[in-house]
């Protein structure tokens, strides 16, 4: 299981200075509001870490908007909440040249929620079950769901509460559980990865952790299985968590250490 702590702790108080400001077709008021300033933890999700953005703007819109779901946008693309933020923002980035703009210059929006390009969002409950709903599909690619299946309500309960709360202690108390190897088994059934390219997720098949002659598979092993018409994969820009792994760095200890809190890891690749 995932015993570095101090790498788990350090990712998990990542954080990304952003400005958020009132799209200017929306401001009721005589001036606009000034830009409101936060840092966001990089393993949460959007509408869990911007309800003081909520109360800073919405006294600026009209009375029948203040309480629509609230959506954010980057360079004129509308910002897909059920990404984890840390991909939102190294999507950003490497979309960008790869050049790092702290900070983070989002626009709000309370009015047009453009339902045909993002998911709704129609209450706080959604976020959870896009979260609960990950953990299930992660568990089932490494152990076959037999884990969380054994986790009593409580547990599913505390770890939705660890994550909306950034509190690092209750939610690995049950994740610890969700990254151990089942008995006899040298790494997990199959990898939780979801590679995106651009902004749009590359469908994939189960990544294996040990290859034939139970041979430990690595970053290289997936990127070539995952880019078979790339003249060099070598050549491909990858990060994952904010940071560039080696392309020797073992699948098993990747998905220990590196995953988000829905136990998935993402793939950023140019």
């Amino acid at each position: 299981m995932a015993d570095d702590r101090e790498i788990l702790r350090e990712l998990w108080d990542g954080r990304i200075p952003t400005s958020f400001s009132l799209a200017s077709n929306e401001v009721e008021t005589l001036s606009a509001p000034d830009p409101y300033y936060l840092m966001l933890p990089r393993q949460t999700y959007l509408p869990i870490a911007t309800e003081k953005v909520r109360k800073h703007f919405s006294k600026h819109v009209k009375v029948e908007h203040q309480e629509n779901p609230m959506w954010f946008e980057f360079d004129g693309t509308p910002l897909q909440w059920h990404r984890p933020l840390g991909v939102l923002y190294d999507l950003a980035v490497m979309n960008s040249d790869g050049e790092a703009r702290p900070p983070w210059s989002l626009v709000v929006h309370f009015d047009n929620y453009p339902h045909q390009e993002i998911l709704r969002l129609d209450s706080p409950q959604a976020v959870e079950m896009n979260f609960m709903s990950s953990i299930k599909e992660a568990d089932f690619i490494k152990h076959a769901g037999k884990i969380i299946s054994t986790m009593q309500k409580k547990d599913h309960l505390q770890l939705w509460q660890g994550l909306q709360n950034d509190k690092f202690d209750q939610f690995w108390a049950v994740n610890r559980r969700l990254m151990e190897r089942m008995s006899g088994e040298e790494g997990f059934k199959a990898i939780p990865v979801r590679i995106y390219r651009g902004d749009q997720m590359i469908l994939q098949k189960l990544y294996k952790t040990i290859g034939p002659e139970r041979k430990k598979r690595t970053l290289q092993d997936l990127l070539d299985e995952a880019f078979p018409d790339e003249d060099n994969s070598d050549a491909l820009m990858v990060s994952t968590q904010g940071i560039t792994p080696p392309r020797e760095t073992p699948l098993q200890w990747l998905s220990e250490h590196l995953s988000y809190p829905d136990n998935f890891i993402y793939l950023c690749v140019k």
